[in-house]
């Protein structure tokens, strides 16, 4: 069933005839191998990422990949409402949005504390899907407790010299560059002060890169080790030492989670068209009140999760943004999906569980390759723990 408009955050005419543009474009030109699949484009084989990036520029070419950023650096110059209708069409049609990390997260964080020098360089590359970003932020001794990265920047005329090592990146193997967090003054009394943000070429002497292949076959992951890399002074993002706010700055970006209602909904309404098609079987799922009862507070969820993903983006554009609401999104948002892929894959029953390269595989796998997928996003970007930590002293105020 198609999406509804949430009027009250602004919808109207216009943006509901976008709405139609963009929903009748997908029907045209998104090829059915992504509708078949819940993986992120970025951790697919190189192929079909690939493939992913060719029609990531034909969205460019109508204007609606990176529809709210300015025109000079290839955006469509669009408002927050209209950028929310079209990444929701696209989210629900399962259209593949590739550079995440650079779309998503470095994107915002240029604009703000970009120079102009940078934001020439770097957003163009985004826009036309030339440039694939990775993030660099995990270490083995620092993943959500994010203050104890060890890796050092230490300065040598223009340059810096990195050297440590990064793991569990973000499109680590597919990516062209990396923004990493490194520290350019010694461990303080505050941890969180001395960390410098850089922009790092992969191809740089003195990095090495390693795959890691995560639960569901793709080489989500990566790790990356440097030593003696030389980066130019000019690729540091804000000043030396700021690396802790920038970084900051973009984990809240992360976790605003505009689409990720509408993929739930996607899922949710597979779901019940195929209890429908079920109906007088001799497993019909419906017949059982307990999976009707199951499936209406799924629906109440997904509401709900569209209606806050909705307001987040308002805020943001309304620069009034609660600092606990990204956070109670992103955990809302990844305890949704890991609700939603359990359920369909208990209604769905044993062939629920087989993943997509299988043929007797129910729904295309989505449900089984999602459920894998959801561990992911209640822990990259923040564990659901640190999130609840986050609300709990940002939002409500209580004592640390």
């Amino acid at each position: 069933m198609p999406l509804k408009p949430i009027i009250r955050f602004g919808g109207d005419e216009k943006t509901e005839s976008l709405r139609a543009s963009v929903r009748e474009w997908l029907a045209r030109n998104l090829p059915d191998e992504f509708r078949r699949t819940a993986a992120n484009p970025d951790y697919l084989p190189r192929d079909a990422h690939e493939r992913a990036v060719s029609f990531c520029r034909e969205l460019h070419a109508q204007g609606w990949f990176v529809p709210h950023w300015p025109a000079e650096y290839g955006g469509g110059g669009r408002g927050v409402v209209e950028q929310v209708v079209i990444r929701e069409e696209l989210a629900y049609a399962g259209a593949p949005l590739v550079n995440t990390n650079g779309v998503n997260m470095l994107a915002p964080i240029l604009f703000r504390y970009g120079t102009a020098e940078q934001k020439a360089e770097h957003l163009p590359a985004i826009a036309r899907s030339e440039r694939m970003w990775a993030q660099g932020y995990s270490e083995p001794e620092a993943g959500s407790d994010l203050a104890a990265l060890r890796m050092t920047a230490r300065r040598d005329g223009d340059h810096y010299i990195l050297d440590g090592q990064k793991t569990w990146t973000s499109n680590g193997v597919l990516a062209d560059w990396i923004f990493v967090l490194a520290r350019t003054t010694p461990v303080g009394e505050k941890r969180q002060a001395g960390i410098s943000f850089f922009l790092v070429d992969l191809n740089t002497p003195g990095i090495t890169r390693r795959p890691i292949r995560s639960m569901t076959g793709y080489p989500t992951f990566a790790e990356e080790f440097f030593d003696g890399v030389r980066v130019p002074a000019a690729n540091l993002v804000g000043a030396e030492g700021q690396g802790w706010t920038v970084g900051k700055a973009l984990l809240d970006v992360e976790r605003s989670n505009i689409t990720r209602a509408a993929q739930a909904q996607r899922y949710l309404d597979e779901l019940i068209d195929w209890c429908h098609a079920q109906r007088g079987a001799p497993h019909d799922p419906l017949a059982d009140p307990n999976t009707r009862i199951a499936l209406a507070r799924a629906f109440e969820r997904v509401e709900v999760g569209r209606a806050l993903s909705y307001r987040v983006a308002t805020l943001q554009a309304a620069g009034a943004l609660d600092p606990a609401l990204p956070s109670l999104s992103k955990l809302y948002h990844s305890e949704l999906t890991a609700e939603l892929r359990s359920l369909g894959a208990q209604i769905l029953g044993p062939a629920g569980e087989l993943l997509p390269d299988d043929p007797d595989a129910l729904l295309h796998g989505h449900f089984s390759e999602g459920l894998l997928l959801s561990l992911l996003h209640s822990i990259g970007g923040g564990t659901s723990e640190i999130q609840r930590d986050l609300i709990s002293t940002s939002g409500l105020g209580l004592p640390r």
